[in-house]
C-alpha cells in the first residue's frame, strides 16, 4: 500500500471512530483533502463527502451507492448515530 492510500484509510478509520462531532468534522475534512484536493475543502462538506465516497466506495447500484453516501455523510455529522441500537 503506498504512503497516499494508507493517509486515507487513516483519516477514513479517524472518521469512522471520531468521540465527537467536532474530531469527526476534522477527520472529513482531512480525508476530503486527501482524496479530492485543497480546493474542495472550501466547499459544502456534505457534498465533498458524497464525492469522496464515490472515489474511494463505489458501487455499480445506484441505490447502494446513495446508501454508502448517506452514511458517509452521517458519520461526519452525527457520529455514533449510525452505530446506536434502537430499543
Amino acid at each position: 500500500m503506498d504512503r497516499k492510500a494508507q493517509t486515507i484509510n487513516e483519516r477514513y478509520e479517524a472518521l469512522m471512530f471520531a468521540g465527537s462531532s467536532r474530531a469527526a468534522q476534522k477527520a472529513a475534512r482531512e480525508l476530503v483533502r486527501l482524496v479530492l484536493g485543497e480546493e474542495a475543502v472550501s466547499r459544502p462538506l456534505d457534498e465533498t463527502l458524497r464525492q469522496v465516497c464515490r472515489t474511494i466506495r463505489p458501487s455499480k447500484d445506484p441505490k447502494e451507492q446513495a446508501r454508502f453516501e448517506s452514511e458517509f455523510v452521517e458519520l461526519a455529522m452525527a457520529p455514533g448515530a449510525s452505530h446506536q441500537i434502537a430499543a
